[in-house]
């Protein structure tokens, strides 16, 4: 059984490596503030980043503030977004937590974790994503690839996105979890992909002890 201290130190090493990997890993998603965050990842859910980014690259340009888009009749709002999965959902998870933006932040997206939640539509992984990359807070966001990523290099035996996150959070030194999200995200999309991951080609296979055993079933990805 692997201690605590070992895992930690596992971690780091893990750290080095992806970092030599992947020196320039960063969010998927393009965004210039926290509101364009939020709406980016609402968009992202069960949808591809580069989609989404060919989408708001003209909708940022044209609504820039939380009014604008409540100000976006409904049917409008659908159309410009048509080309993202589940379109109708999305277009009013949008509008309704831009209006709970107006009525209780005065349109700006908060910083605090429990606001974010208090948003309709936004779960834990959407916060954190937004704390960690538009406010610089040491948040872990547990998305497809960081959680399939760390169950298989067992730094967790959990398929629940929130335990999962409360395990990382042991694990990994406060400085880097923002990092450690995008590194694994990085790596989950070009070598340790949910189907035939490339272990034997894999800078980390000797930290890894995904190749004898099971892959746990990855979180059900969420807003």
């Amino acid at each position: 059984m692997e201690s605590s201290e070992a895992r930690r130190k596992r971690v780091v090493e893990i750290l080095r490596i992806l970092r030599e990997l992947y020196p320039h890993a960063k969010l998927a998603l393009a965004f210039s503030n926290p509101l364009e965050l939020l709406i980016a990842l609402i968009l992202a859910a069960q949808a591809r980043d580069e989609l989404v980014n060919s989408v708001t690259s003209t909708l940022f340009s044209q609504y820039r503030r939380a009014a604008d888009w409540v100000a976006i009749p409904e049917e409008q709002l659908q159309n410009e977004l048509q080309k993202i999965n589940f379109y109708r959902n999305k277009t009013r998870a949008i509008q309704k937590a831009c209006r709970a933006l107006l009525d209780r932040f005065g349109g700006k997206v908060p910083d605090r974790l429990d606001d974010l939640l208090s948003l309709p539509g936004v779960g834990r992984k959407t916060a954190n994503i937004v704390l960690g990359n538009a406010f610089g807070q040491s948040a872990i966001g547990v998305d497809t690839h960081v959680g399939r990523v760390s169950g298989r290099l067992g730094l967790t035996a959990q398929t629940d996105p929130d335990k999962i996150e409360a395990d990382l959070l042991v694990l990994v030194p406060e400085p880097d979890r923002v990092s450690f999200c995008h590194l694994l995200q990085a790596h989950g999309r070009a070598v340790c992909t949910a189907r035939n991951p490339g272990c034997a080609g894999c800078n980390l296979r000797d930290l890894c002890p995904y190749p004898t055993r099971s892959s746990p079933s990855p979180p059900t990805s969420g807003i």
